[in-house]
């Protein structure tokens, strides 16, 4: 009685035991990743390098470097693209279930005729692993490749500032030959930043709002600390945005690893977006002053890892 109780309440013992040791093996995302990849390799031929540059978080300097970049002619950097959306988040998100054992072998379609099919077992007829990730791929050409070949670009990229290292793991099972931009500025420059924005942007809209301190910190924090850790094993570019600005040796450094040609008077320019503009006929944001509240808050939530990369409050 007592354990149909407990059943009723929580689920099964046995359900609920073979979920904690699922909870003890999978890494998130990676598990899964590691998965497919081991039952459908990334194919090394593939010629396709698109450009992948992610910040840590806003204000940070992207949209210079997306400039920079896309002063090469032949290049296509889609901004931050339906970025409220969470799209590549999603996609990703939805590989964490793979794992070794699922989905089973005669889960998959074997060729039998269609017409003998309604004789077997169909409950799970999956297609083939290839096509899982050959649809995702499709997306990725369908929304960003061929529009930015249609408008004459023979290569093609995004900026963002909301992906982890750990996204980069899925769009290079999609691109193995993908490059890989990892850009960070001193936190408390850009909340600075940010602040006079109107702080009331979001990671996902609606239910990961970025409108404190604390949230702004812990979303650099969180995207720094897989930028340091897996730029080696994605052969990621590390790019520190003082340096962007001030050393030109930085801007070679990028030229070299992408393999572009880029206008360095570029950086003698400012653009402004026309939000700005309209809000400011100078082209200015006010200058925001941030409290000695809101400093500590921020430094508290950006901890020992602002202190790693030589970044003082």
């Amino acid at each position: 009685m007592l354990n149909n109780l407990i059943a009723a309440l929580i689920g099964p013992a046995q359900a609920r035991a073979a979920q904690r040791q699922a909870l003890a093996r999978t890494r998130g995302l990676m598990t899964g990743l590691e998965a497919l990849a081991d039952a459908v390799p990334p194919d090394g031929a593939d010629g396709e390098a698109p450009i992948f540059l992610l910040s840590a978080g806003w204000r940070s300097g992207s949209t210079l470097l997306q400039r920079l970049i896309m002063s090469d002619r032949k290049v296509l950097i889609w901004g931050e693209p339906y970025d409220e959306c969470g799209l590549i988040q999603h996609l990703a998100a939805s590989n964490r279930a793979f794992r070794p054992g699922w989905p089973r072998a005669d889960y998959f379609y074997d060729g039998t005729p269609i017409g003998q099919l309604s004789g077997n077992w169909v409950a799970n007829l999956f297609p083939a692993l290839g096509d899982w990730r050959a649809a995702h791929r499709a997306l990725f050409q369908t929304l960003f490749a061929r529009p930015a070949q249609a408008a004459g670009a023979g290569r093609w990229g995004i900026k963002e500032v909301r992906l982890t290292a750990e996204h980069c793991h899925y769009l290079r099972w999609l691109y193995p030959n993908a490059k890989f931009l990892f850009l960070y500025r001193h936190p408390l420059d850009a909340y600075r930043s940010y602040c006079s924005f109107g702080r009331n942007w979001y990671d996902t809209y609606p239910d990961h709002p970025v409108f404190t301190p604390r949230a702004f910190g812990r979303h650099w924090r969180g995207l720094m600390d897989g930028f340091l850790a897996e730029a080696d094993g994605l052969g990621a570019l590390l790019v520190r945005y003082e340096d962007l600005i001030a050393d030109v040796a930085t801007v070679r450094r990028v030229e070299a690893y992408l393999g572009i040609t880029i206008d360095h008077g570029l950086l003698r320019l400012k653009v402004r977006n026309s939000g700005n503009v309209r809000d400011n006929p100078a082209g200015k944001r006010p200058e925001v002053k941030v409290s000695a509240l809101e400093t500590w808050l921020l430094r508290r939530a950006v901890g020992p890892t602002a202190a790693k990369l030589d970044y003082r409050f």
